[in-house]
């Protein structure tokens, strides 16, 4: 009984003493690219330029319809391309991000001192993740609006499934991300390596965001998106790489 009552405060401390340490490291990484701004800038540069030019590339007289029988050979529904335009956006906004994932400890020199902190390489998965999922929030929260109002989207109460579906695509987005940033940190030209490791793998989460969200844009609601087989898809992916990420991570620093 004393020793149930002795080790129960040891673990809460030894699980404070984690999610303290991770918090730590999430901080470290804003404050330094809230004095460099070398990491947000681009990535909203990109993509209100991408977004932009966008815009003017679609027919004026384009609608937002269901459609109706068999597609026309060559053709796709408008609700598809505008979904497809705003996650291929994101898709490449975030990678931009996650290229710099390791660039501080890189130019320092302090990636293999950090490696020999006595500290769960979980917690430093984590807390490079939050970072760069704080990136890519707050790239979606400049671009979805200025998108919607740029292709005249009017979501009215969809939005909240419409936000749902952005966080589940972000779990994984910035999970997978930040573990292949980690492998592609290893080598000279990183910012090339990352999208040729990573895009394989996201490529499912964005087919499923694509359906997802172009079913949100034809009048859908979350009952609509719930019953896909692309929201269960995406569920697990999160799941699986969130997991992954957290095993593997260690090894992929040290490869």
């Amino acid at each position: 009984m004393t020793g149930a009552t002795v080790a129960s405060p040891a673990r809460r401390a030894s699980d404070v003493g984690f999610l303290g340490k991770t918090w730590a490291l999430t901080r470290k990484d804003i404050r330094v690219e809230l004095r460099a701004r070398d990491t947000l800038p681009p990535m909203l540069a990109f993509a209100f330029a991408v977004t932009l030019l966008l815009a003017f590339s679609l027919p004026a007289d384009g609608r937002l319809v269901r459609p109706t029988g068999a597609p026309v050979l060559g053709t796709a529904p408008l609700a598809d391309v505008l979904a497809g335009f705003m996650w291929v956006t994101i898709l490449f906004a975030g990678l931009i991000g996650f290229a710099r994932t390791f660039e501080v400890e890189r130019a320092e020199g302090a990636l293999d001192a950090m490696l020999l902190v006595p500290l769960d390489r979980s917690a430093l998965f984590l807390s490079k993740g939050a970072a760069n999922l704080i990136y890519v929030v707050i790239s979606e929260s400049v671009l979805i609006p200025i998108f919607l109002l740029l292709f005249q989207i009017d979501l009215g109460a969809r939005i909240v499934p419409l936000l749902l579906v952005v966080l589940l695509v972000d779990i994984g987005f910035v999970a997978i991300g930040t573990l292949f940033a980690s492998l592609a940190a290893q080598t000279s030209s990183r910012e090339l390596m990352l999208p040729i490791l990573a895009l394989p793998v996201l490529v499912p989460i964005f087919i499923a965001a694509v359906e997802l969200s172009s079913e949100l844009f034809l009048g859908g609601g979350l009952s609509d998106v719930a019953s896909k087989g692309w929201f269960g898809i995406l569920l697990a992916f999160d799941c699986v790489f969130l997991v992954v990420g957290a095993l593997a991570f260690e090894y992929a620093l040290e490869g």
